[in-house]
């Protein structure tokens, strides 16, 4: 699935939503639609639970991940995991990718990190496409605790400097992911909220242009 096209259809909605302001709409419900229309069959369920969610006259708590995708940005080395989140508190926090491991002897082994990449950018909005800065696992590389403790406490960084993109990538610790392959390693990944809520895990699908 483009997700630099499904960003664009929401520009476009938001922009006739501005320009009919004066008719009763639901410009969350419209762009949830509007994703629903080319979207894959496991994306279509994921927003028809948020689209559930939004119309039961609630605030849901728990987050729900439509989509996440492997990717690298158009002319630039930069790597990425593309997320379209929904949460009706809008309080998600970070990101938490889940490995499986399948050895030649078919022996499976796990992994599970989470990574509090948003917690300086948390979003006002209840449906969004986030871009969040990775790198590449390919040997043992691990999270670092320690680096990740720092950044939650500001130590050594402006944090008010963080809402500006630019700066938020070049303070992130590294999030480590490795490449999807259906033989030898599954990757699922989840987000989670400042009171510890986890949406439900879903694959993470690879549209890096070129392996690394």
């Amino acid at each position: 699935m483009n997700k630099l096209k499904i960003l664009q259809e929401l520009l476009l909605l938001l922009i006739f939503v501005v320009l009919n302001s004066g008719c009763e709409r639901d410009p969350v419900n419209d762009s949830l639609n509007s994703m629903k229309e080319n979207a894959p069959i496991d994306m279509k369920k994921q927003i028809e639970i948020a689209q559930e969610m939004w119309q039961n006259g609630k605030v849901d708590r728990e987050p729900i991940l439509i989509s996440a995708d492997l990717t690298k940005a158009e002319g630039t080395e930069d790597i990425y995991i593309g997320l379209i989140t929904f949460d009706e508190d809008t309080d998600v926090i970070g990101i938490g990718i889940k490995e499986e491991y399948i050895n030649p002897n078919n022996l499976k082994t796990t992994l599970t990190e989470e990574y509090p990449a948003f917690v300086y950018r948390m979003s006002p909005d209840v449906d969004e496409l986030r871009l969040c800065p990775v790198q590449i696992r390919n040997d043992s590389q691990r999270k670092s605790n320690q680096q990740w403790e720092e950044y939650i406490k500001g130590e050594g960084i402006d944090v008010s400097t963080l809402k500006n993109t630019i700066r938020w990538r070049q303070t992130l610790p590294p999030v480590w992911v490795s490449i999807p392959d259906p033989n030898h390693t599954h990757v699922q990944v989840y987000i989670y909220d400042k009171a510890g809520n986890k949406s439900k895990p879903i694959k993470l699908e690879d549209y890096l242009t070129n392996r690394i």
